[in-house]
């Protein structure tokens, strides 16, 4: 490692606020970077904050070159992954640096040194801090910039992991639809449609908004079930589900959050959300002192015209089967149509496990097309 990097636990105030403000100055002159709200960012990493924090261990860590900040990382070891997966995986996460091997080689160093010593034998990410959050490195669609919790980096960052010795764990995929293209619905698109309709078991609405928190948490039962055997999956905790509901209700529409139910109960959702990234562009991620007003108004009054279909799950018990893939498709469908009707023009669907066959092919007939990619590495550790 190079004498002029040095490597720092983050345990301070002071180095915890330079942990927070570095991808802000790094990233600035970016076209593409889209800064996420700070409030949102500081709160994130709050254990006290974030319900998703409960049953891990983080170590953060920053590079510097002297004394200016050219690096980060975190070094975190899951117990609710360890638990429910019993591979003894670490991982590492919030990896952020300047174009430099040196200093990419050494955060990485430092974040398996922490891994090992709790006696784990492999690391895989990055994950902030779990599938349930941001995860993946970006390795292609670098022309566009990234949705709301979707994460950002730059293209030399996957050369410099994989020159430490990293591998490819799997692929997530985010695709995109030119909405006004959707239209009329493909042929085979509206025959699925039409089964979830002519079905008198089956009914599709939209949510309730007055029984806003009953909706999300019936909605997050039916994901739990239908993720539960993707990679990564951690189930989401009553205190997280809350937690999402609460953080999301200022944004989410009605008409853009549908549900399937069967013989009455729940059994497929999807959520599209408003691209926060679109309408909080130039704020530098700060809502004092005027730019609360500014998002606003490019929320509320001037609206934002692209979004993120953030949510989706259909129940295992109807996975595979014609009436899982007609739900599937009738809801992107609605969600489509509200999305149109207010004068949206893209829509992204992500993240997708690129082996989700059955799902990149309901996408691809809903004209939606592959325009990013975000790589999950693994190394194991001797």
């Amino acid at each position: 490692m190079s004498s002029e990097i040095s490597i720092h636990p983050v345990n301070t105030p002071e180095l915890k606020k330079q942990f927070l403000e570095f991808p802000y100055e790094f990233y600035r002159q970016d076209e593409n970077w889209r800064a996420p709200l700070r409030m949102e960012r500081a709160d994130q990493i709050n254990p006290k904050k974030n319900p998703g924090m409960k049953g891990l261990e983080v170590q953060f860590f920053l590079a510097k070159r002297n004394s200016k900040t050219v690096g980060r990382i975190a070094a975190i070891k899951n117990n609710n992954h360890l638990e429910h997966y019993k591979d003894d995986t670490g991982h590492f996460g919030y990896l952020d640096t300047e174009p430099d091997q040196t200093i990419v080689s050494a955060l990485l160093n430092a974040a398996e040194t922490w891994i090992r010593e709790r006696g784990l034998k492999k690391i895989v990410g990055p994950l902030n801090f779990s599938s349930n959050e941001e995860l993946g490195q970006p390795i292609s669609g670098f022309d566009t910039p990234p949705m709301l919790m979707m994460p950002y980096g730059r293209p030399e960052t996957q050369e410099y992991v994989e020159a430490c010795g990293y591998v490819k764990e799997i692929d997530l995929q985010a695709y995109i639809a030119h909405i006004p293209d959707s239209y009329p619905h493909p042929e085979i698109v509206q025959k699925m449609v039409d089964i979830v309709e002519a079905d008198s078991t089956t009914k599709i609405r939209h949510m309730d908004k007055k029984n806003f928190m009953h909706e999300v948490k019936t909605a997050m039962t039916v994901f739990n079930d239908a993720w539960s055997d993707n990679w990564g999956f951690i189930p989401f905790t009553d205190a997280q589900i809350t937690h999402i509901a609460n953080d999301l209700k200022p944004v989410i529409v009605e008409q853009f959050f549908w549900v399937v139910e069967v013989e009455g109960k729940p059994a497929a959702f999807a959520l599209l959300v408003p691209n926060v990234n679109e309408a909080a562009h130039g704020l530098d991620g700060k809502l004092f002192p005027f730019g609360w007003l500014k998002l606003l108004y490019r929320l509320k009054i001037k609206q934002v015209k692209s979004g993120r279909i953030l949510l989706m799950g259909v129940k295992k018990e109807y996975q595979k089967t014609k009436l899982g893939l007609a739900m599937a498709a009738a809801l992107s469908a609605n969600i489509f149509k509200q999305a149109l009707d207010r004068g949206y023009h893209t829509v992204e669907m992500s993240w997708i496990l690129e082996s989700n066959k059955s799902m990149i092919r309901i996408i691809k007939l809903g004209q939606g097309k592959l325009y990013k990619t975000y790589r999950i590495f693994k190394k194991d550790l001797h």
